[in-house]
């Protein structure tokens, strides 16, 4: 049916997925945070986070506080392996996807 469609624009690239498909929330200093992996949904979240990131760097931080408690875990492999299976997973869902 779209097979005479035009498209104009189209989106590519990678996703900052995480295992839980939750984002992950950081603070490494008293007035430094980061968010990221929004796993597909960072148009609603990405904005949600840079709100919770500003009201935590002018002193309310229990948004992002709480979102920062959600469990993450460790990638498979411990510190020694687990950089490598995780070059092997995404090499493997690469060629997955490109077949």
């Amino acid at each position: 049916d779209l097979a005479d469609v035009r498209i104009d624009y189209a989106w590519g690239g990678t996703l900052a997925i995480t295992r839980k498909r939750l984002p992950v929330f950081r603070r490494f200093g008293p007035r430094v945070f980061a968010a990221g992996g929004y796993s597909g949904h960072g148009v609603a979240l990405a904005n949600w986070a840079g709100m919770a990131i500003g009201e935590a760097v002018r002193g309310t931080a229990e948004r992002f506080d709480r979102m920062a408690e959600l469990p993450s875990p460790r990638l498979p492999g411990g510190v020694r392996f687990g950089e490598a299976v995780l070059v092997l997973a995404l090499a493997w869902f690469a060629l997955r996807d490109r077949l």
